[in-house]
């Protein structure tokens, strides 16, 4: 089950945490309500460099560096340079060679989760994005996307 905390005096528990940089923001698809609320306190507290956003272990990923992350929840930032549409899912990816280099997937089952949030991932070519989740190993470093909270566009 997942829940949020109030204590009783109002305090969100989850947003103190991020505030304070104690944790990071980590979504799923099926509880998503108030996640734009938990990615301001994040920044907010990255900015300040407050908590984990200290320390280098927590800091946020380039796409190349991904390699060493594999099987762990990281934080990326990084351009997109192609996106392609192959059978059942769709490939965000980072770098010229999509065997090796680091790639967002999007299955087709959760495409309209994304249409639905105007997240169209062929307008996303030649964007800077920061995605959240688990880095695995797929024709290189990989980070499949549910639903479209783990994706902030930054801009051009």
């Amino acid at each position: 089950m997942l829940a949020h905390l109030v204590h009783s005096d109002g305090r969100w528990i989850q947003g103190e945490m991020l505030r304070l940089g104690m944790a990071r923001v980590y979504s799923f698809d099926d509880n998503r309500a108030v996640i734009k609320e938990m990615l301001q306190l994040e920044a907010q507290a990255r900015a300040a460099r407050r908590g984990i956003w200290a320390l280098r272990f927590y800091r946020i990923r380039n796409p190349a560096e991904t390699v060493d992350d594999i099987d762990s929840f990281q934080v990326v930032e990084g351009r997109v340079v192609d996106v392609a549409t192959v059978k059942r899912r769709t490939y965000i990816n980072f770098g010229s060679d999509w065997r090796s280099d680091f790639t967002a997937v999007i299955e087709r089952r959760s495409l309209s989760l994304f249409s639905d949030a105007n997240v169209i991932p062929a307008d996303l070519i030649g964007q800077r994005l920061r995605l959240r989740g688990w880095v695995r190993s797929r024709n290189g470093p990989a980070m499949t996307l549910s639903h479209p909270e783990q994706l902030e566009i930054l801009g051009h």
